[in-house]
């Protein structure tokens, strides 16, 4: 009987001491930050926002922070230096049959999905993890900051919320943060307090004109630097943030093709609770705000970033847009990446042949996750998503229990 006891007691400790590790020391572990390899200047920009409100609990992470991002400053100076007089001297030309192609979706609507379909084509360049987190220096002077990167990007549990690894597609988005902290990223999250500041670069509306001029040059700053090391290749962006600025991307790079992908919105909400949470768990330096105040922000967000390229899909030509559901790509990828170079009037190579089943195996493999029931007040904000399920053709979503079509945590 005594030893059934002990049996029954050692899980029930183990428990507990997961469960406590997993509220009190998990949130504070100083983990690499992916602010880590971009320099002083972008990382002090996003602090100062902060207005002092970073609790003592966040203080071993704010450290390791300052101290990496330091040695990062020293190792991408002469890159920044260098890099900024050549651009502004002999600027890449970025022709109108040459202009990028955008990943447009909301977060969790499969756009990780389909931007790892799109890159197994050898005609189009994406930027990798390295050029994201390091925009400063990863040309010259990736030579020094490889030894700190490469060692650091398993650490950053990065890999919670996306599939990272130095040669994979990643958003660009990450870019624009490490850059100067213009992305939502920032707000989501870095400084969770702070959201409704970051949020207003997710659509750019309500920027103010130096801060609209900063983003701008900073976005094209980035573009031209990979078109450097493109090989003439066109490029691929994507992060979520694109659907909600299509008239700016329009604007700033005529001739850009989009492809949307779209996915049941209860679905997408539910996933986006949990990319919040992980993103904060990992990298926050406040704590978060309460959860129906957050899943708020994340409705009218979702709600509002759809709205922004329905009202703009009208400014594409019809020969530069394609849509794509998540549902239709996952039964059959290579019949509907075909249709999509259809659409844009690109060519489909017998290496995409080759290499699409291959991304499209990769990414079926991946763990399945299980969402919990829906609150009554949960239900009712997945209501008010209605119109987007009307506008991109989505079925309600699968019945509570079942699997989703959603794979392990990530951004896109």
């Amino acid at each position: 009987m005594k030893a059934m006891r002990e049996n029954i007691a050692l899980p029930r400790l183990r428990q507990r001491i997961r469960a406590f590790a997993a509220s009190w020391l998990v949130p504070y572990l100083p983990y690499p930050h992916f602010m880590c390899v971009a320099p002083l200047d972008p990382v002090l920009r996003i602090l100062w926002r902060a207005e002092g409100q970073i609790p003592p609990a966040y203080w071993p992470r704010l450290f390791l922070l300052l101290l990496l991002s330091a040695v990062t400053t020293v190792a991408s100076m002469p890159e920044r230096v260098i890099l900024w007089a050549w651009l502004r001297l002999r600027p890449p030309r970025m022709e109108h049959d040459n202009a990028p192609v955008f990943v447009l979706g909301y977060f969790r609507s499969g756009t990780t999905f389909l931007q790892n379909l799109l890159a197994a084509d050898p005609s189009l360049k994406s930027p990798t993890w390295p050029q994201v987190l390091a925009p400063q220096g990863f040309v010259a002077g990736w030579v020094l900051l490889r030894y700190l990167f490469v060692p650091l990007l398993p650490l950053t549990r990065l890999n919670a919320v996306v599939p990272v690894g130095g040669k994979l597609p990643a958003e660009d988005d990450f870019a624009l943060n490490n850059l100067g902290g213009m992305s939502i990223l920032a707000g989501r999250a870095i400084l969770p307090r702070r959201q409704a500041f970051f949020n207003r670069f997710h659509d750019l509306d309500a920027l103010s004109a130096d801060e609209f001029s900063r983003w701008r040059t900073h976005q094209f700053a980035f573009v031209q630097k990979l078109t450097l090391i493109a090989g003439g290749r066109r490029l691929l962006l994507k992060s979520p943030s694109h659907t909600a600025r299509v008239r700016y991307l329009l604007e700033l790079f005529p001739g850009a093709k989009f492809v949307h992908i779209s996915r049941s919105p209860e679905v997408v909400f539910r996933s986006n609770i949990l990319l919040v949470r992980e993103l904060q768990r990992a990298f926050a330096l406040q704590s978060p705000l309460p959860e129906e105040e957050q899943e708020e922000i994340i409705t009218r967000e979702y709600l509002a970033t759809e709205m922004h390229y329905l009202a703009d899909r009208a400014r594409i030509p019809a020969a530069d847009l394609a849509e794509v559901r998540l549902q239709d790509l996952s039964a059959d990828p290579m019949g509907e990446m075909k249709r999509i170079y259809r659409e844009l009037g690109l060519p489909f190579s017998q290496a995409c042949e080759e290499r699409i089943p291959r991304v499209a195996a990769t990414f079926g493999k991946r763990v399945r996750n299980r969402h919990p029931d829906l609150t009554e007040a949960q239900k009712a904000r997945v209501a008010r998503l209605e119109p987007l399920a009307a506008a991109f053709g989505h079925a309600p979503a699968p019945a509570p229990g079942t699997l989703d079509i959603d794979s392990q945590p990530r951004i896109g």
